[in-house]
């Protein structure tokens, strides 16, 4: 009975990302939080998300490689860079936030590799390495502060270890095309730019790198 609850945990998880998966398949853009309301062409891009675009390629490669070097190096296996089961961190809280297999390396390789992007551009808001379920492993320091038990506070200041279930995120983090420009406006508030690119590890796609900033216009 002692793992009882947790596989109850993991059992209702994995319905709330199959649901989320299927009403991003269905649901029609609307203006809610986290909606695109605009998906750009590469004809459509301005010299910013041009700019954008390269950094999220560089990104993207250097997430991939520190996610190989974990498997190669032993440090994990290549069952746990893949896994997608997600572990409910206690104690709960809205919106829920998840452990994984590997989540304890990423935080030490992969935290320090989008914080170096998020400080290359003044107009980026944030640089997230999400698997193909829009979960977060690791995010940018700034984003990966201790919860307050405020929601106002924490929405804007903890982001970490979430799984990005609307529309935007699940497009984003599905994607296979060479990128995917959103405008959308997001849970904060402000209506920014997501531009996504695929990451791949040992040659199987793991999920996607993903840059909001603001275009300027």
């Amino acid at each position: 009975m002692k793992y009882a609850f947790p596989m109850l945990l993991i059992f209702f998880t994995a319905l709330f990302i199959s649901a989320s998966a299927s009403r991003a398949g269905a649901e029609k853009p609307s203006l809610g939080a986290g909606t695109a309301r605009n998906t750009l062409s590469l004809a459509e891009m301005t010299g910013t998300d041009k700019r954008i675009l390269a950094l999220a390629n560089a990104a993207a490669a250097d997430c991939a490689k520190a996610l190989e070097n974990a498997v190669k190096s032993g440090q994990k296996s290549e069952e746990d860079i893949f896994s997608t089961l997600y572990f409910p961190l206690l104690p709960l809280t809205s919106p829920p936030t998840f452990s994984t297999f590997y989540d304890d390396y990423t935080d030490k390789v992969i935290t320090p590799i989008v914080d170096s992007y998020l400080a290359k551009d003044s107009s980026i808001l944030s640089v997230g390495l999400v698997d193909r379920n829009g979960y977060i492993p690791s995010h940018n320091s700034k984003y990966s502060r201790p919860l307050t038990g405020s929601p106002e506070v924490d929405i804007k200041n903890n982001r970490t270890k979430r799984i990005f279930n609307d529309i935007t995120g699940l497009q984003a983090s599905k994607s296979t095309r060479k990128f995917l420009l959103q405008i959308y406006r997001r849970d904060t508030g402000e209506t920014a730019a997501d531009l996504s690119v695929p990451v791949f590890v040992m040659n199987r796609r793991w999920g996607a790198l993903r840059i909001v900033y603001m275009r300027g216009e």
